[in-house]
């Protein structure tokens, strides 16, 4: 078993270690060292190949909602067998789906909509400091600055999600007004003829995931923390006044212990005996080069498709899949990505995408994280179910669960606490077979 000890030689109470070295987990590794943890961080692949590396990279903390808007039920039930809806339950993952989907259910009203905004604006609020401080801080982040331009095939829908934004966001002093095909291709040449109305919002970001999740590994070895890749967790157990972490590459006597899994949080969350609702919905990216330069980033909000400019291309990101694996890369929703997006393009030969990549989101019911202490437990904290803005979201939340973990009063993670959704359960005694398959 591994100790940690003090640079005076005596016997510290034990590394705080992370679970995760997605974007989440790295982040409350950074803030935590930053601190004073002694961190030791457990990935079981590479840093970031869970749904990290290969998304967006949008930073828009000012228009994030959760997941589960009024409606969004019906539409799912409507068309999830659709191989070309953007949100697709694979056959097989549909017998597992009924819970979740109920849960989701009683969470898709105006009234919980709203206060879900509310939640994530809070959670977000320091959003664009807590970047800076990360860049201040040696991470060497590169965050750019610029506009989103929405895009849609008609006037009306143009104008109707205008109007839902000013309804629901403080964007009044960046939204544009709506512009007509012409006045949309001359701020974006590379557009085609479906980009036949749109708006631009002002005020946003956007940040390359890839290259801030392999910054912050950086610094955060530079910096003395230790990161174990290909390290699976396979139980986390609470012992005295330590937690035992077992893993593939040792097992940890830890003084405290975040989860930070993404997807895979729910298999350790078991064995300390609740079960915790998330579910990984992947997400499909690849990427383009349009014979003329995006500079924005575009929302086609009807194919339900993200373009962003990424070093000399773009970046293409989208669709929404429920499966029973969430290691299957289905290359049939690759497809159904193009064949949304292409007719807002022009001059780009699809046939020619690049660096095509899947990623399971962490998915919840009611749209929000999980961030705050284990239930029942005071020494195991939860930064999970991110839903799609782990990104945008995680400087911030390891800001906050960095001062829970060290005894502070934090009541912007009140919406966020885990035991508002998580259902008590008996924990089962995992045998070695089945923990050498398992992990986190």
């Amino acid at each position: 078993m591994t100790a940690v000890r003090a640079d005076t030689g005596g016997t510290a109470p034990g590394p705080t270690v992370v679970v995760g070295g997605g974007v989440v987990g790295l982040c409350v590794a950074w803030e935590l060292a930053r601190r004073g943890h002694q961190v030791v961080v457990l990935e079981r692949d590479r840093v970031g190949s869970g749904a990290s590396r290969g998304n967006a990279g949008e930073i828009c903390s000012s228009i994030v909602g959760p997941l589960s808007q009024p409606g969004i039920v019906g539409t799912t039930l409507k068309n999830m067998y659709r191989k070309d809806s953007a949100l697709y339950v694979h056959p097989a993952a549909a017998l597992t789906m009924g819970t979740f989907l109920l849960r989701m259910a009683r969470n898709a009203t105006a009234e919980r909509f709203r206060a879900g905004v509310r939640a994530l604006a809070m959670l977000g609020a320091d959003t664009d400091e807590r970047f800076a401080a990360l860049s201040d801080g040696g991470a060497g982040v590169e965050v750019t600055k610029g506009e989103y331009l929405y895009l849609f095939p008609s006037r009306e829908r143009a104008e109707r999600k205008r109007a839902f934004l000013r309804e629901h966001y403080p964007v009044d002093r960046d939204l544009g007004e709506v512009l007509d095909g012409p006045e949309l291709r001359a701020l974006e040449p590379c557009l085609g003829e479906r980009a036949r109305s749109g708006f631009v919002l002002s005020g946003q970001a956007r940040v390359d995931p890839g290259a801030f999740v392999d910054a912050l590994a950086d610094a955060l070895r530079a910096g003395g923390v230790v990161i174990h890749e290909g390290a699976r967790v396979t139980r986390v157990v609470p012992s005295g006044r330590e937690v035992r972490v077992e893993s593939t590459v040792d097992t940890f006597a830890a003084g405290h212990v975040v989860i930070a899994a993404g997807a895979g949080s729910a298999e350790l969350t078991g064995d300390l005996g609740f079960d915790l609702p998330i579910r990984p919905g992947k997400g499909y990216s690849f990427g383009i080069a349009p014979a003329a330069p995006l500079t924005r980033v575009l929302k086609l909000e009807e194919a339900h498709v993200g373009a962003v400019p990424l070093g000399a291309g773009v970046r293409i990101a989208g669709t929404m899949e429920f499966d029973a694996r969430d290691d299957r890369f289905n290359r049939g929703r690759i497809r159904e990505v193009v064949n949304a997006a292409a007719p807002y393009f022009t001059g780009v030969e699809w046939s020619r995408r690049t660096a095509e990549w899947m990623g399971p989101r962490p998915m919840t019911p009611d749209g929000l994280p999980f961030i705050g202490a284990a239930p029942g437990r005071s020494r195991i904290f939860l930064a999970t179910g991110h839903n799609m803005l782990g990104v945008m979201m995680a400087p911030s939340t390891a800001h906050l669960l960095a001062r829970l973990v060290d005894g502070q009063d934090v009541p912007e993670l009140r919406p966020f606490d885990p035991a508002r959704a998580a259902r008590r359960r008996v924990p089962r005694p995992v045998s070695p077979a089945a923990s050498r398959r398992r992990g986190a």
